[in-house]
């Protein structure tokens, strides 16, 4: 967690976490996202009841001046993935832009599954 703003109250700081869930919130709005990256264990959480990880697939580094965002997604089938990764990116640009008052300099997005839109298990592409 870095110093991001201080003001006469105090320090104002944005945990790299936190960027991760508002980049990853932002990109599951975009049509044709299914959901963002997972991990082998990933819907095992899911399966024993425990809170979804909003921020899962999402690399976040914070410099002096920037915010940079590595996104890992799975795309619906069917959809067009080229047009889908630039909409990610604008949402996720703004969004993260508009929360927390940061540059983002850059958001990389890697297209690492493709699944069915019914089909809740993820299908290897």
């Amino acid at each position: 967690m870095d110093e991001r703003d201080r003001n006469e109250l105090g320090t104002i700081r944005i945990s790299d976490d936190a960027i991760g869930v508002i980049a990853g919130l932002a990109a599951r709005e975009i049509q044709g996202v299914a959901s963002t990256g997972r991990g082998p264990l990933a819907g095992l959480g899911e399966v024993l009841g425990m809170k979804p990880m909003y921020g899962r697939g999402v690399k976040v580094e914070v410099t002096e001046e920037d915010v940079y965002i590595d996104l890992h997604l799975i795309v619906e089938f069917g959809a067009d993935i080229p047009q889908v990764c630039q909409k990610v990116q604008d949402k996720v640009k703004e969004t993260v832009e508009d929360m927390t008052g940061l540059s983002v300099a850059r958001v990389n997005v890697a297209v690492q599954d493709v699944q069915m839109k019914s089909d809740k298990s993820v299908r290897k592409a």
